[in-house]
């Protein structure tokens, strides 16, 4: 008598071209690289025109660095948590268009409190966009590819963040700053209608919840009281190192994800992801 012993077999994983030849990754790959370049353009224009042409103080230029930065520390947790209750497409669609809208108000910015302002505002809702996008990857991407689908995010990033700054210096130099503005402002409506243009799907474990409205609320405060408490005793240790453009989005995605884990859950992020990636391939699935 014989026995067979069933040994499970590693998936192979999915290299660039194959994560790109799915429509939305695709999609989003493309609005993640406009809307970072144009992100960085801007970002570096403000910059030098603190330096150069309002003649900013070191503590000036550091409040640049800390009005972008330090409100996605704070509001990304919390934005998780509206995130896993709302659309994922309307999300992102929305997110591109305030950020335009917000991106515009640099063009008359001319002190150092408006410019404040913006920055600390984009900050705000790119909180939400963060949490979104990682979803999004979670649920249109297998297993086997999320490694390469988190690679090209970063491509997308430190390309941006290479390309960017040499770019906004030629525009500032040859033009004004504020056409780099304008170019931010294109670059998040061309990722907002890049985002338009194709059909999510959400897996039915990234649904909103059900049930009645008094329902929704309480499991809603008891979210943003868990986040809450991470956030505190988190923070120094996320804000550490993070003040550079884009930096805090390896945040969101560990919160999004379900970071910090509960007492006797294995801190592996592939754990969080596993389940949504099986759901997502599941008939149950809902077209956004």
């Amino acid at each position: 008598m014989t026995t067979a012993t069933a040994t499970a077999q590693p998936s192979v994983a999915l290299s660039f071209g194959d994560v790109l030849r799915i429509t939305v990754v695709r999609r989003v790959f493309y609005a993640q690289v406009v809307s970072l370049f144009g992100d960085f353009l801007a970002l570096f224009a403000v910059i030098a025109v603190v330096s150069f042409r309002m003649h900013g103080t070191p503590a000036q230029l550091t409040g640049l660095q800390i009005a972008y930065i330090l409100p996605i520390v704070f509001v990304g947790p919390i934005a998780g948590v509206f995130v896993d209750r709302w659309p994922i497409k309307p999300t992102l669609i929305t997110s591109d268009l305030l950020r335009a809208g917000l991106a515009l108000l640099l063009i008359p910015a001319t002190s150092f409190w408006q410019v404040y302002a913006v920055l600390a505002a984009l900050s705000c809702v790119s909180a939400f966009f963060g949490p979104a996008q990682t979803v999004t990857i979670r649920s249109h991407v297998p297993i086997a590819g999320l490694m390469s689908a988190n690679a090209l995010m970063q491509i997308a990033f430190m390309g941006s963040r290479i390309v960017g700054p040499a770019t906004a210096g030629v525009i500032v130099a040859k033009f004004t700053p504020q056409a780099c503005y304008a170019i931010d402002v294109a670059s998040f409506l061309i990722s907002a209608s890049l985002i338009a243009s194709v059909a999510f799907v959400r897996p039915a474990s990234l649904r909103p919840p059900c049930g009645s409205s008094n329902t929704r609320i309480h499991a809603t405060r008891h979210d943003l009281q868990k986040r809450s408490r991470s956030t505190a005793l988190h923070t120094p240790m996320t804000t550490t190192g993070s003040f550079s453009p884009g930096k805090p989005f390896g945040v969101l995605h560990a919160h999004t994800c379900g970071w910090p884990p509960a007492k006797g859950r294995p801190r592996d992020t592939a754990h969080f992801e596993a389940p949504y990636q099986r759901d997502a391939y599941q008939h149950s699935s809902t077209t956004r």
